[in-house]
């Protein structure tokens, strides 16, 4: 039977290169049922034996190859040719099917996080024709995840960004929504957001102590990470202690209360010398390096909380490697009694921990981690000196399933997929 038969006018072409001008527009591929027949498609590529005689896109646009270069042009939506079904995977592998909903969806421009996409019967894609996710009538969204490769994520509202659409239902009626979470900014991003949510009495906090935090945090927050914590084990705020705690001065929680004079020394030390500082120890001329980032290491402790055992474990054992080596390249001076790694300042950059305080216990080695993790300067130094511990955290910003207790896996991930469709969580965001 003939394309022209099955009522589309198709025109048959013959199959370009892909490494030219038409190769670069890329496509879904499986197979395409219509009218009873059924035809393979390659990247997009709608073909009939070897010739090529139209081009589907993974929003359900269709660009039909006809007689003239108008109908070339024109785009047709697979929803209004009968019969037509497509099957396979998109682009980057993911499983696809379209039409997506059988009872149709709403049509009309959707603002998420600012982003613009286009909704037609309900598939919402980029203006190239990349599909984000499908909203039914009652706007309920769901998105691709192509981290995890499932084919769609339902947005809950708690990790949903904000949201503006305006369009009309599958039935004709107009519809409109605008949505933002309880307790956010519309002149904040969702990161900002995010910390000021985390950190009470942001507000009062001066312009140093507000750049410091939203420093300290960032990736975290960003990636989703601190939102799942924060709901996990709570947030942070100045306490009446005399060090930085987490999870020890409130009960039943993982709370933060900050020392605000070791708040502000941090903020001083952070600004004069950067992440890490070389102090001065009790026993010269031994030195002792710190971590000048408060905030994020008692993150840190939250974010231990909320890690499998496996893990935690896997912690526990790059830990006691180190201190092995710490014992016999850098031995204690004479009549130290404490357990943080001194070193003598030629022996600097021969060190088996990022900080001497990450010597004193696995919990505190991983605190001092993920602070020295958290900038892009100290991150460098930790790669370079323990490149274990970066892996693991890298994985928790990007693979989070691998690392989260077991119920917390599925949300973290529901919620990276929605900041990755709002382009909340940026693809380079460790630089």
């Amino acid at each position: 039977m003939s394309i022209i038969r099955m009522g589309l006018k198709l025109q048959a072409e013959t199959i370009l290169n892909k490494s030219g001008d038409q190769g670069e527009e890329f496509g879904p591929s499986g197979f395409l049922e219509l009218g009873g027949n059924t035809l393979v498609v390659d990247f997009g590529n709608i073909l009939m034996s070897d010739t090529v005689v139209g081009f589907l896109y993974e929003d359900g646009h269709i660009k039909i190859l006809g007689a003239s270069e108008k109908e070339s042009k024109e785009l047709r939506v697979i929803d209004d040719l009968e019969d037509c079904v497509f099957r396979g995977i998109d682009s980057r592998g993911l499983e696809l099917t379209l039409p997506i909903l059988k009872e149709g969806g709403p049509t009309g421009d959707l603002y998420y996080n600012e982003r613009h996409l286009t909704v037609i019967n309900g598939r919402v894609a980029t203006a190239d024709h990349h599909l984000v996710g499908v909203m039914d009538d009652g706007l309920s969204l769901a998105v691709r995840d192509h981290c995890t490769m499932t084919p769609f994520r339902r947005v809950e509202e708690a990790n949903m960004l904000a949201f503006y659409f305006e369009g009309q239902t599958s039935e004709g009626k107009s519809v409109k929504k605008d949505y933002l979470k309880p307790l956010y900014r519309r002149d904040k991003s969702y990161g900002e957001n995010e910390i000021i949510r985390y950190f009470q009495d942001f507000d009062r906090l001066g312009v140093q102590q507000k750049k410091y935090v939203i420093d300290s945090l960032n990736i975290w927050a960003r990636s989703g990470i601190l939102q799942v914590v924060r709901k996990s084990e709570g947030n942070c705020a100045m306490g009446n202690v005399k060090h930085g705690a987490a999870g020890v001065t409130r009960v039943r929680t993982g709370m933060v209360d900050l020392d605000a004079e070791e708040f502000d020394r941090d903020i001083d030390l952070f600004k004069r010398f950067g992440t890490l500082a070389s102090v001065t120890s009790p026993f010269p001329p031994y030195v002792e390096v710190r971590v000048n980032l408060v905030v994020s290491h008692e993150f840190g402790h939250q974010l231990q909380f909320c890690l499998s055992q496996a893990s935690q474990d896997r912690i526990g054992e790059l830990y006691r490697n180190r201190l092995e080596r710490c014992r016999i390249d850098n031995p204690p001076p004479p009549g130290y009694e404490g357990y943080s790694e001194l070193v003598r300042p030629e022996r600097l950059n021969f060190r088996q921990f990022i900080s001497g305080y990450s010597a004193t216990s696995k919990e505190e080695y991983w605190a001092e981690a993920v602070a020295a993790f958290s900038i892009a300067e100290s991150r460098q130094i930790l790669q370079a000196m323990d490149p274990g511990i970066c892996k693991i955290l890298t994985e928790i910003l990007e693979k989070p399933h691998l690392h989260f207790s077991p119920v917390l896996v599925e949300p973290i991930l529901d919620l990276q997929a929605s900041l990755r469709a709002g382009l909340a969580m940026p693809e380079d965001l460790l630089g």
